[in-house]
């Protein structure tokens, strides 16, 4: 036996013990519980008869005082005894309950409803196990959700790589077809490479993280952003307007750098070519705000109110480059930051995003 196992079974045999010390002692306080309210009913029962034999006011007679009192001793020890085994009943019948909906969340079964079978401090732990439940029935969900956006996201962009593959290995291509074929290959690698990053960004952002704000220049890291981003809208010859005085905001700047990105970003790839985009920092005593306005394709009513769920893309043609995560980034970031986004668009007209950072 290795040590881990006499370990183990030490644990357990310490477990058990303590278990049944436990045990022991709610039984005894049940019991005692038990005994007072006997006890306490029978008290109450002769107390009053007590008085008025003292105060001469009730005489007892031999023998039938005394197989009066006989009885009346019965009735109250009866009566205690039934409230004692109505009580430990309703305990046993309410902790049976508790632990049926445990045993079914442990199961994974979190459609559970114990707390209108419950009152006092079960009613409390009933409460508590339906939030538990309830948090776990979602957390679920976004998991089957994630894993099936996901593999969905996945799948296309590994098929696109294995069948242009396919063919340059088969050969009897041009140097032209060759060259275009393994130019999609390197595009849907890029695609594999943003698609896991932007998960793991929206996957990190979604736990429980520390932030730490300071106090940094949003002008200068926006034009930075534009700057990071040139290669892309001179691509498309996209004219940018972007003059703003200096303004200062106390926040986290990686996530608030990121933030920006994704929106300037989102900006570039729906502009038409040629197209224009607006960015203008504004700011007073209690905020500053971040607007953002291109004059492309712009969203329908249907697509703003899914542009900040995951996967989530508006060009059902698929035509332009990207995973459907870069809103949604946005959006958990904003929160994060306790930042407010305002989305103004219409089809043919553009779209603008307003990101307001409080001062105070």
């Amino acid at each position: 036996m290795s040590k881990k196992q006499v370990g183990d079974k030490s644990l357990n045999k310490k477990t058990a013990k303590s278990s049944g010390k436990k045990k022991r002692k709610i039984a005894i306080g049940e019991l005692i519980y038990g005994l007072i309210c006997v006890l306490a009913t029978v008290a109450f029962a002769f107390l009053p008869l007590l008085g008025l034999t003292l105060s001469n006011v009730l005489v007892i007679n031999f023998p039938y005082g005394i197989w009066f009192l006989v009885f009346i001793f019965v009735c109250a020890g009866a009566f205690g005894f039934i409230l004692f085994f109505l009580r430990y009943y309703l305990r046993t019948q309410y902790a049976k309950r508790i632990f049926d909906a445990t045993n079914k969340i442990l199961h994974g079964d979190y459609e559970i409803n114990v707390v209108d079978d419950l009152s006092g401090e079960y009613k409390k732990i009933g409460e508590v196990l339906t939030t538990v439940a309830n948090r776990l029935k979602l957390a679920d969900k976004e998991k089957n959700d994630f894993i099936n956006d996901f593999s969905h996201e996945l799948k296309t962009p590994i098929v696109s790589i294995r069948g242009f593959a396919k063919l340059i290995s088969k050969g009897g291509l041009s140097k032209e077809e060759e060259k275009e074929y393994l130019s999609i290959i390197v595009s849907e690698s890029n695609r594999l490479i943003d698609l896991t990053a932007s998960t793991l960004m929206l996957d990190r952002l979604g736990g429980t993280i520390e932030i730490e704000k300071r106090h940094f220049s949003i002008s200068e890291q926006l034009r930075k952003s534009i700057l990071q981003l040139q290669s892309d809208w001179e691509k498309k010859n996209i004219e940018f307007n972007a003059e703003f005085e200096n303004f200062h905001v106390y926040s986290n700047e990686e996530l608030s750098h990121q933030m920006l990105l994704n929106v300037l970003q989102n900006a570039i790839k729906f502009s038409n070519q040629n197209g224009k985009i607006d960015v203008n920092v504004q700011g007073n005593d209690k905020q500053v705000t971040v607007c953002i306005k291109d004059y492309g394709i712009g969203m329908s009513e249907e697509t703003q109110q899914r542009m900040f769920d995951k996967y989530f893309r508006g060009d059902k043609s698929r035509s332009t480059h990207g995973n459907g995560l870069g809103l949604a980034t946005v959006k958990r970031i904003a929160e994060i930051l306790n930042l407010e986004i305002k989305v103004v668009s219409e089809i043919s007209k553009g779209t603008t995003f307003t990101i307001i950072f409080k001062l105070n």
